[in-house]
């Protein structure tokens, strides 16, 4: 990876929409150029996904307790609910950022979480002011 896909992906991470027209004028390469190395950077899973970030009125964090051997297998599963999972020390095993509309979808998303196989306890953090 060189300076050109580090402004790249500074660029992408500012604006995932961005144009590859757009990207290219910026860092003085062609459209194709810039399709070429996002897609290399894609399949170098330097980029793992282009996503949408929505501002939701409910933010949480869930914290994991796993079985010692299973952390890794529950982290995996978590992360079908939440883009962002952590495996922590302490008395938890796993943090997840949750997001939703409502505080009811935030319950039935811990709900979820809390029938994955391996999960031995949850606690949930609401976030109250920022």
């Amino acid at each position: 990876m060189d300076e050109i896909d580090r402004k790249i992906l500074k660029l992408l991470k500012e604006n995932a929409r961005r144009s590859y027209v757009e990207i290219g004028k910026i860092v003085g390469l062609t459209e194709g150029a810039v399709r070429r190395r996002v897609k290399k950077l894609i399949d170098e899973g330097r980029i793992l996904r282009f996503t949408v970030e929505v501002k939701d009125e409910v933010e949480g964090i869930i914290l994991i307790k796993t079985h010692p051997s299973k952390t890794k297998d529950v982290a995996r599963m978590v992360r079908r609910f939440s883009g962002k999972v952590f495996e922590v020390s302490g008395e938890f095993d796993i943090a997840a950022l949750l997001s939703a509309s409502t505080i009811d979808e935030i319950n039935r998303v811990v709900d979820e979480i809390r029938r994955l196989p391996s999960v031995i306890n949850t606690n949930t953090l609401i976030k109250m002011v920022e």
